[in-house]
C-alpha cells in the first residue's frame, strides 16, 4: 500500500505542477526485482487515488526484466544469484526501479 501511496503522491504533485484538472492515465515501468504483484498494485492504486485528481485513472504497468551477466565470461542469467558457473561474480543492471514514464492529464 505504501508503494501505491508514494506513486499517487508523485503523480498528483506532478499533475498539479502542470495545472492539471484530472489525470486519466499513468504509465509506470516496474522492475521485476522489486517483486511487486501488478494486480495488488493496481488495486492499491485505485484505493489511494480516491478523492484525488487521479481518481478513476488507468494505471498501466510495464514490467522491466533485469540484465544479469557474469563479469568474467559474459553469460546471461534470468535470476540473480552470487556466482557464475565459471566462478565469476554476477552483475545486475536494471529491473530494480520504478519509473513514471507518462502521465496523461486534462489541463
Amino acid at each position: 500500500m505504501s508503494f501505491a501511496q508514494s506513486l499517487i503522491d508523485n503523480v498528483v504533485r506532478i499533475a498539479e505542477e502542470k495545472g492539471a484538472k484530472k489525470v486519466s492515465k499513468v504509465v509506470v515501468e516496474i522492475g521485476k526485482l522489486l517483486m511487486l504483484n501488478p494486480e495488488q498494485l493496481k488495486f492499491c492504486y485505485e484505493v489511494v487515488s480516491k478523492g484525488t485528481i487521479a481518481e478513476n485513472s488507468e494505471l498501466e504497468l510495464i514490467e522491466v526484466k533485469p540484465i544479469i551477466k557474469c563479469s568474467i565470461c559474459g553469460k546471461e542469467y534470468d535470476t540473480p544469484f552470487a556466482i557464475c558457473d565459471c566462478g565469476g561474480v554476477l552483475t545486475v543492471e536494471g529491473g530494480k526501479d520504478a519509473v513514471i514514464k507518462k502521465i496523461e492529464m486534462e489541463i
